[in-house]
C-alpha cells in the first residue's frame, strides 16, 4: 500500500467531510447530475442489491441493513464514472473494509486482501517461505542482526549463526538499501537464489548463497539453564499448527537429558491457534477441562478436555505485558490446575477468539466470534492474568530483544530459578 493512513484518521476524515460539505452537496448534485446518470446508478445499485438481499435474508430482522450497501453502490458508481480525481480500487477496498471493522469496535478484526491471504494461512500452519531467520527490527552496526536461525531452514543449512550480521544482499549494502528494502530482498520468492554477505562478531566476512524455499517455522527453542542443568528452559514464540510437535520434542528431550523442572517462557508471545494451545495443554495437564468457548451471552458452546496422561514436574511460566491470547490460555490453564507458578508481569488481556472467513473476492475477513475461558478462572479479556510472583526485567535488559538476553541479564528467569531451587529443597 502506498498510503499510510490509520483507520481512525480515515473515519474522522470521512465524518468531517460529510459535516463540512452537506449543505453544498445537494447544489452540486442538482447542477451536475443528469437523469441518465441517476438511471445508471439505480441499475448498478439494484444489481448489487439482489445478492445483498439474499445475504440479508439470513439475518434477524433487526440486524438487516440492505440500504447501507445499496447507498454505497450509488456512491461508488458516481465516483467511478464522474469523479475528477483518481480512485485506487485496491486501496479503496482495503481501507473501506477495515474502516467498517474499526467502526463496529472489533479491535482484533481485519480485512485481508487476496495477496495477504496466503501469508495469513501459512502463519497459522507454521509454514514460511524465505531463508528462515529471526532478525532485529532495525539496522545495527551497518547490518541486520540475526537473532536465531530456524531448524532445517536455508539459513541453517548455509551456516548462518545467531549474533552474525547480514551486511549485503546480492552485493548491495544493507545500509544503502535501508532496512525495509533489505528485508524484502532477503525474503524474495520461493525457488529464487540470493547471495548474502555475512559478518561475525570477530569481523570476519564471508558470502553465502541460499535458495529460498518453504520450511517449518520454528516456534519453540529449548536449552538447559546455564546456572543449573537440572532446569530446562523452553521458549514458545507463538502457537501454530506445527508448534505442538516441536514443544513435545523439547519437553521429552530435556527430561531425557536429566532436567527435573521446566520453565516455559511465553513473554512476548502474542498467541496463535486455539487447537495448538489445547494440544499442548492436553500433553501437560491431567484429565479434565482445559478451555471453555462461550458466546456473547456467556453460554458455553464448546469444551476442550485433557486426557489422564500428564507431565508431572515442577513448572514455571514466565509472562509479560505482551503475553496474549492463546499464550494467556496456556498460562491460565496451568495456573488453574496448580501445575505451574506464574512469574513476571501481568499479561495483555485478550480472552476472545477470531474466526477467518474467505470472501468471494479472494480476500478474507478475520472477526471476533467467541470468548475463551480457562478451566476455573473467569475470562481475562481486558483484564490480564496477574503473576503469582511479580518480577520486572531490570534496565537495560528490558530494552533488549528476548533473543539477546543472557542468563546473567535475565532477572525474571533468575527469579524462576530461585523459586524452583527453593521448591526442590522443601
Amino acid at each position: 500500500m502506498q498510503k499510510k493512513v490509520s483507520l481512525s484518521t480515515l473515519i474522522i476524515s470521512v465524518v468531517c467531510a460529510i459535516l463540512v460539505t452537506f449543505l453544498i452537496t445537494a447544489v452540486v448534485f442538482a447542477l451536475g447530475g443528469t437523469v441518465s446518470d441517476i438511471v445508471k446508478a439505480v441499475k448498478a445499485a439494484d444489481s448489487v442489491g439482489e445478492e445483498i438481499d439474499t445475504l440479508q435474508e439470513n439475518l434477524p430482522q433487526d440486524k438487516r441493513n440492505p440500504e447501507l450497501f445499496k447507498t454505497l453502490a450509488y456512491i461508488d458508481y458516481f465516483y467511478q464514472s464522474g469523479y475528477v480525481g483518481e480512485v485506487d480500487n485496491e486501496d479503496l477496498q482495503f481501507y473501506l473494509m477495515n474502516a467498517y471493522i474499526a467502526y463496529v469496535g472489533d479491535k482484533y478484526g481485519m480485512y485481508y486482501t487476496p495477496e495477504m491471504v496466503d501469508e495469513l494461512f501459512s502463519g497459522f500452519q507454521g509454514v514460511s517461505v524465505g531463508i528462515g531467520v529471526y532478525i532485529k527490527g532495525e539496522l545495527e552496526n551497518g547490518g541486520i542482526k540475526v537473532f536465531a536461525t530456524m531448524k532445517d531452514s536455508p539459513a541453517e543449512t548455509a551456516g548462518i549463526l545467531a549474533g552474525e550480521y547480514i551486511t549485503k544482499v546480492d552485493g548491495v549494502s544493507v545500509s544503502t538499501l535501508g532496512y525495509d528494502e533489505a528485508v524484502s530482498r532477503i525474503s524474495g520468492e520461493i525457488g529464487a537464489d540470493v547471495t548474502l554477505t555475512v559478518e561475525n562478531a570477530s569481523g570476519e566476512v564471508r558470502e553465502v548463497e541460499l535458495t529460498r524455499r518453504e520450511y517449518e517455522t520454528q516456534s519453540v527453542y529449548y536449552r538447559k539453564y546455564s546456572f543449573n542443568n537440572s532446569i530446562g528452559v523452553i521458549r514458545i514464540i507463538d502457537f501454530t499448527d506445527s508448534m505442538p510437535s516441536q514443544f513435545k520434542d523439547a519437553v521429552n528431550a530435556l527430561i531425557a537429558e536429566g532436567c527435573t523442572s521446566l520453565v516455559f517462557d511465553v513473554r512476548s508471545n502474542g498467541g496463535g491457534t486455539l487447537d495448538s494451545c489445547v494440544e499442548v495443554l492436553d500433553f501437560l495437564l491431567p484429565e479434565g477441562p482445559v478451555a471453555y468457548i462461550t458466546d456473547s451471552e456467556g453460554n458455553v458452546e464448546d469444551t476442550y478436555y485433557s486426557d489422564e496422561s500428564e507431565i508431572d514436574l515442577p513448572m514455571v511460566v514466565l509472562t509479560d505485558g505482551y503475553t496474549a491470547s492463546a499464550a494467556e490460555l496456556f498460562t491460565c490453564a496451568l495456573k488453574d490446575y496448580d501445575k505451574a507458578t506464574i512469574i513476571g508481569t501481568k499479561t495483555y488481556g485478550k480472552g476472545c477468539m477470531q474466526n477467518v472467513f474467505e470472501l468471494p473476492c479472494g480476500g478474507a475477513l478475520r472477526y471476533t466470534t467467541n470468548m475463551f475461558n480457562g478451566p476455573v478462572s473467569p475470562n481475562f479479556d481486558g483484564v490480564g492474568i496477574s503473576p503469582d510472583i511479580t518480577a520486572s526485567l531490570y534496565s537495560p535488559a528490558s530494552e533488549k530483544n528476548l533473543f539477546e538476553l543472557t542468563d546473567t541479564e535475565d532477572n525474571q528467569l533468575h527469579r524462576a530459578y530461585i523459586y524452583l531451587i527453593n521448591k526442590e529443597s522443601n
